[in-house]
């Protein structure tokens, strides 16, 4: 278990520190493994092996004019490091009733909001302090739940 947890936090390390490089320059020179190393504080060796692993499992790519990007899986890897503190108190609501047909669909779904440190307020409502409404949204889009998944940016009313 510990060794997968240190496996998840290496790729998620890289892939934040890949963001700036093409494949081209990444390739080009062991000056990009060095700063990824240097950045992240794993040997180089670590880095190559971890961004590998990034490639074989499809959590980037490159875009036709060399840039990488980070697949669906990967911001979704990588979203709770970034995303911003919604204003004013408000909190980002996901509410769903997803068919029994669909558990393992539903299921995804809830593990994401985990990864993302929701909290569950309900059975099928939960709730977050963090903008994560696009990495939600194509998420619900890429898992095909749009007709029993609704989001809300709400604010508690305090009495």
């Amino acid at each position: 278990m510990g060794a997968d947890r240190n496996e998840k936090s290496i790729i998620k390390d890289v892939l934040l520190s890949l963001l700036p490089f093409t494949e081209d320059s990444i390739f080009r020179s062991r000056y990009s493994f060095t700063f990824i190393s240097k950045k992240t504080g794993y040997s180089e060796s670590q880095v190559l092996r971890a961004y590998k692993s990034i490639k074989r499992r499809k959590l980037a790519y490159i875009e036709p004019d060399g840039r990488l990007s980070l697949s669906l899986a990967g911001r979704q890897m990588v979203q709770p490091f970034v995303a911003e503190t919604l204003s004013n108190d408000a909190r980002l609501m996901v509410i769903f009733d997803i068919p029994e047909d669909f558990a393992g669909r539903r299921q995804r779904l809830r593990n994401l909001l985990k990864q993302l440190d929701f909290k569950q307020i309900q059975l099928s409502v939960w709730t977050t302090d963090k903008d994560h409404r696009k990495i939600v949204a194509e998420s619900i889009i890429e898992y095909e739940l749009q007709d029993w998944v609704q989001m809300y940016e709400a604010a508690r009313i305090k009495s």
